[in-house]
């Protein structure tokens, strides 16, 4: 196996952890292990972190991978947003606003000229802040407010990207009439 093949399994692994954590993050939300949920969940963001530099250190950067370290953000994200609903710091309807934003990903990241959202490519990582925060800090008003948040950092998401499509709609129309 060519040396390049062998370290493109580094920063892979590195994403796999997430995914491991994952579930593990989930049980010891819904089970109240406060401690153990935090530090959890620093190891995961921490791999979100690790893999990146070393992808770009070992020169292995790639859109598959890119693409799977957003899968895996998605789902550590989701089991610690499925724990927090659980136990009650957060309505159902938000797992629903998540899932939503994952797939709106997925589909337009799909599209043959890729949508770019200058404010949706923070969403995973202000969510993670919100995880973090929830975990530290159990309370019902913050955690209402942290679920304005989410919604109004849903909205301006979603109006971006729908502006960016605009905007390349009428770029191709404005390269067809010349």
């Amino acid at each position: 196996m060519p040396k390049k093949s062998i370290q493109i399994l580094i920063p892979s692994g590195i994403t796999y952890i997430r995914i491991i954590l994952a579930p593990i993050l989930f049980f010891t939300v819904i089970n109240n292990f406060i401690l153990y949920s935090i530090c959890i969940f620093v190891l995961a963001v921490a791999t979100d972190a690790i893999d990146g530099y070393v992808s770009r250190k070992l020169d292995l950067a790639s859109s598959k991978g890119a693409y799977f370290d957003v899968v895996a953000d998605f789902i550590l994200i989701l089991s610690a947003f499925s724990g927090l609903v659980i136990t009650g710091l957060y309505p159902f309807w938000l797992i629903i606003i998540i899932v939503f934003m994952f797939l709106q990903f997925i589909i337009t990241s799909k599209f043959q000229i890729p949508v770019y959202d200058p404010i949706g490519k923070y969403y995973g990582s202000f969510l993670f802040i919100v995880i973090f925060i929830s975990l530290i800090i159990i309370n019902p008003i913050l955690n209402l407010l942290l679920t304005i948040l989410i919604v109004i950092f849903t909205v301006i998401s979603i109006t971006s990207r729908f502006l960016f499509m605009l905007k390349n709609k009428d770029d191709k129309l404005d390269k067809k009439i010349r």
